[in-house]
């Protein structure tokens, strides 16, 4: 009889254990499936990257000295990741007096320079075969820099076409394009093509406001003889919101232009606003940055020296801001600008005083 006993307490302690180890199976079951139905959350690091405010645009100075010589009328570009310099000229040796330079004296040069900070420069090319020449027009096409026209006092006017797929290594593609020689011309890429607009040819005393187009930058189409703006040179232009855009420029007898023009097919030209609020101005820059257009310095020559250093933005090309703080720079005249790595680039250019720099700026 003890012996049974004992035999169902064991019985009913093996029964309870057995009853507590299913109850805990299903509950552990239960809840690792409610975690596996639950949603995983996961960390996220969110960058909040500061609203770009354009009124508020600044800027801070890269370098004073940049390893190349003092220069205005040089190519710049963005292209393979780095900034690159071309040409130009140093008038610091030859200014008679403001407004008044010899330049068929002032060193003119032929080299090509890049960087990729801003901030240190290096020499890629001494002696570019195109020669030594100022008012370059060069412009990324098709993977490749296409280099157009421009004037030299060896070479004289030219409107050949060079290119190069390394920005150091350049090929003659054509001696002569279908456009007349100039210099103070404008080449920017829109629609597929390279197109090139007004201009001037001093030792004729001929200006242009024709407009030419190339589908593969060697061969040209002429989109019109006039444009409908006055002749001008040293104007600015840029493909912004598909449409050409000039800006500016300057015509003979110290005429000098802020009216702003567009056109959807470089053949019909529409006046946008006959005198913007900025002031009339030659030898600045224009680019597209942050969804907007951005006009940068100039020089006017109805008052020598009096270059400024404002910049004015606009979102649609017609209604035009000046940013609230001008940059520390002093005003300039054919200055380099361009957009690298997010920011807007000012390299070189002549200043209110007549004098060439070799200072490179970056907005912040």
């Amino acid at each position: 009889m003890e012996i049974k006993k004992r035999l169902v307490i064991l019985f009913c302690i093996l029964f309870f254990l057995f009853i507590i180890l299913v109850v805990t199976k299903i509950f552990y079951k239960n809840k690792f499936e409610n975690r596996e139905a639950m949603p995983v959350v996961k960390e996220v690091i969110v960058d909040i990257k500061p609203v770009f405010n354009p009124l508020k645009l600044d800027w801070q100075e890269s370098t004073g000295s940049a390893e190349f010589e003092a220069r205005d009328s040089h190519g710049l570009v963005a292209f393979k990741n780095k900034l690159w310099v071309m040409g130009g000229l140093n008038g610091n040796c030859c200014v008679q007096k403001l407004g008044l330079v010899d330049y068929e004296k002032a060193p003119h040069f032929l080299d090509v320079w890049s960087s990729e900070d801003g901030k240190i420069w290096k020499l890629e090319n001494a002696s570019a075969p195109w020669g030594k020449r100022r008012s370059i027009q060069v412009v990324e096409f098709k993977n490749k820099l296409f280099l157009l026209g421009g004037w030299g006092p060896e070479i004289g006017y030219k409107n050949d076409i060079w290119t190069s797929e390394d920005g150091i290594n350049w090929k003659l593609e054509k001696e002569n394009a279908e456009w007349s020689k100039r210099e103070g011309h404008t080449a920017l890429v829109f629609d597929n093509k390279i197109w090139v607009i007004g201009g001037v040819t001093y030792d004729s005393h001929k200006l242009t406001n024709d407009v030419w187009s190339s589908e593969d930058g060697i061969f040209w189409q002429k989109a019109t003889d006039n444009a409908g703006f006055e002749l001008r040179w040293d104007h600015v232009a840029l493909a912004f919101n598909n449409k050409l855009w000039v800006i500016g420029g300057m015509g003979f007898d110290n005429k000098v232009f802020n009216d702003v023009w567009s056109s959807e097919d470089g053949i019909v030209w529409k006046q946008e606003v006959a005198s913007a609020p900025f002031a009339s101005r030659q030898g600045g820059g224009l680019v597209e940055f942050e969804n907007k257009l951005w006009l940068i310095s100039r020089l006017n020559a109805d008052i020598y020296g009096a270059g400024v250093n404002d910049v004015w933005f606009s979102d649609n090309g017609i209604n035009w801001q000046k940013t609230e703080t001008d940059p520390e720079w002093s005003g300039r005249e054919d200055v380099g600008v361009a957009v690298f790595k997010n920011k807007i680039w000012v390299v070189g250019g002549m200043d209110k005083d007549f004098v060439w720099e070799n200072d490179v700026w970056s907005s912040k």
